[in-house]
């Protein structure tokens, strides 16, 4: 018959302790409040629907600005563009409607500033685009944050459609 020491179960159990509460701290990383304002504890980070309360800490422990994520920093990012960009649809909607029936060129004098004030909304279109392929860069085709830039464009082409 064998016999165990008890002494190998006490370490064996102060191991088993000392593991569970290592991964208990690991699995509680972040803290999120939700919009109904509940505290949450989780291992993931906080989904877009929620505030983190999780300071951000650099490998050495350090403190860090918070991250913001890809989906706020889009809203955001929509929210600044859409009236410029909205301008922008429905000005050259109606610059190709005078365009198509030659108004354009009988009245060159009324469309050159529109013209211009286009090229400008041009600008702000690409620098648009830039901005949000940084935030985009590297996500999937698929992912929320391309799908939202393409139903914000969708968005912007109704813009351009002119009210009767």
């Amino acid at each position: 018959m064998r016999t165990i020491k008890i002494s190998s179960i006490a370490g064996f159990s102060v191991l088993a302790v000392l593991l569970s509460s290592q991964s208990t701290a690991i699995a509680d990383n972040f803290k999120c409040k939700g919009a109904d304002g509940k505290i949450e504890y989780s291992d993931r980070p906080c989904d877009t629907s929620k505030q983190s309360l999780t300071p951000q800490r650099s490998a050495g422990g350090v403190v860090s600005a918070p991250i913001v994520a890809p989906m706020v920093r889009l809203e955001s990012l929509f929210a600044d563009f859409e009236p410029r960009l909205c301008e922008r649809e429905t000005l050259a909607t109606e610059i190709d409607i005078a365009q198509r029936s030659g108004e354009l060129r009988t009245s060159e004098a009324i469309w050159k500033p529109k013209q211009e004030r286009l090229n400008l909304l041009n600008d702000t279109l690409i620098e648009f685009q830039e901005k949000a392929g940084k935030v985009t860069k590297g996500t999937a085709s698929d992912s929320e944050e391309m799908m939202a830039v393409r139903k914000f464009q969708r968005k912007l082409k109704t813009c351009g459609t002119l009210k009767k």
